[in-house]
């Protein structure tokens, strides 16, 4: 048996027998508010199954933020009778969920050393290492037995890289994201980054048919599910329960991320303005990374979507682990460039342990409050700081020697970079 089954074997074993002979643990993680938020909880998936069930609005009450389509396909597993069953069908399609993205990752590994071997002359992770990085993450892990729906839209961004690179089929790429942006959203911004790839990546398609044709598919994949939605509910109000409450922060419920300080302490005539100005922030820095690293669309593509992790307005620990298993492709490029991973390892390590002590001191014990909590949100989001800063240098840098031409191993070594 090869290393890469093995790690595939391990990694779906872990994620397919720990909640099935502990069913305890998924609602356990799934109340945890690092791990879950209302707009990926399963268990406001399960509310919004008992609703479909008895024939009660998907959307009555402000509990489901899951869209109607994701809703119904996945009522047809908790509606078999038996609820073991019921569970266990539930494991195996997350299972095989993470077990889907391995493979897709371990294509666009062999892709980008394909294209950056000749340049750079780095040697790639082998396969069995890039499925490590991603099955035994325990951001992954942890997220994936949670049984966050945020699981899907990973799937569905995954495969949007795989259908243009290694596939090379234009129109999947772009229906396969606006699945994703169906389910959460936020990847609607990475279109931006997506279409700048699909030029450079197509030089000889012209711009008219790249950016029209092709965005065309986007908007049509992406309308079709919410007219489907529509027609499911007989009701608009799906619209604002899955996307008003992302973009409006509707539900004031704290989690790692920056927004719920702010709006939790701000007078309430302040709040229409920060809600326009973090969403604003949030999308306005995709336009010159994708115009600054045209070169690597793939790094355009991957620093975008960093970007939206960091800023998204409900995030969990789960976005970074998703982040930290992708950046390894890089390997054959700038990654052996990176100067401070053990910095922002040490911070990660650090967050996870003081992030649940600061919430129980904060609500359970009650003698902290939540500027406890919020501070460890603040060294999270300098995570994301510290990955970014160390991407984007690494990057410049590998510029710089590929401009210059510099082969000489001790010369790069010795090589100090400032940048005016």
């Amino acid at each position: 048996m090869t290393k890469l089954n093995q790690v595939l074997i391990i990694g779906g074993l872990i994620r397919f027998l720990i909640p099935t002979l502990l069913p305890q643990v998924v609602p356990i993680l799934s109340s945890i508010n690092e791990i879950s938020t209302p707009i990926n909880s399963f268990k406001s998936l399960q509310e919004a199954f008992y609703y479909f069930a008895n024939g009660i609005e998907l959307y009555d009450g402000g509990i489901n933020h899951h869209p109607p389509v994701l809703v119904i396909l996945l009522s047809f597993v908790n509606d078999l009778g038996y609820p073991v069953l019921s569970n266990i069908i539930f494991n195996l399609i997350y299972t095989l969920c993470d077990i889907y993205i391995t493979y897709r990752l371990i294509a666009l590994n062999q892709w980008y050393h394909d294209q950056w071997s000749s340049k750079s002359g780095s040697n790639k992770y082998n396969d069995d290492l890039i499925a490590s990085f991603y099955l035994f993450n325990p951001l992954i892990i942890v997220t994936n037995l949670s049984h966050s729906t945020l699981v899907f839209s990973v799937l569905f961004i995954i495969e949007t890289l795989h259908q243009l690179l290694v596939i090379k089929n234009l129109p999947r790429s772009m229906i396969a994201l606006s699945i994703a942006s169906y389910l959460s959203y936020t990847p609607v911004w990475l279109v931006i980054p997506l279409l700048a790839l699909m030029q450079v990546t197509n030089p000889d398609v012209p711009k008219v048919e790249i950016y029209g044709r092709n965005f065309g598919f986007f908007l049509m994949g992406l309308m079709l599910f919410i007219i489907m939605s529509f027609l499911i509910t007989a009701s608009w109000q799906f619209f604002y329960q899955c996307y008003g409450t992302i973009f409006l922060f509707n539900k004031i419920q704290p989690n790692i991320g920056l927004w719920w300080y702010i709006f939790t302490e701000m007078f309430e005539f302040f709040t229409p303005f920060y809600i326009g100005v973090f969403n604003l922030y949030s999308i306005i820095f995709i336009f010159p990374i994708t115009l600054r690293f045209t070169n690597d669309g793939v790094f355009a593509f991957i620093l975008s979507l960093i970007w939206l992790s960091f800023t998204k307005s409900y995030p969990t620990i789960g976005d970074l682990g998703y982040i930290l298993s992708i950046l390894p492709i890089f390997k054959s490029s700038f990654l052996n460039y990176c100067k401070f991973s053990i910095v922002y390892i040490i911070l990660l390590i650090i967050c996870l342990i003081l992030s649940p002590i600061f919430y129980y001191c904060w609500i359970v014990l009650g003698n902290g409050n939540s500027n406890f909590f919020y501070s460890i949100n603040l060294i999270w989001g300098v995570i994301y700081l510290f990955i970014m800063m160390d991407l984007i240098w690494a990057k410049l840098t590998l510029d710089y020697i590929m401009d210059n031409d510099i082969k000489d191993k001790e010369q790069i070594d010795k090589l100090r970079l400032t940048q005016l």
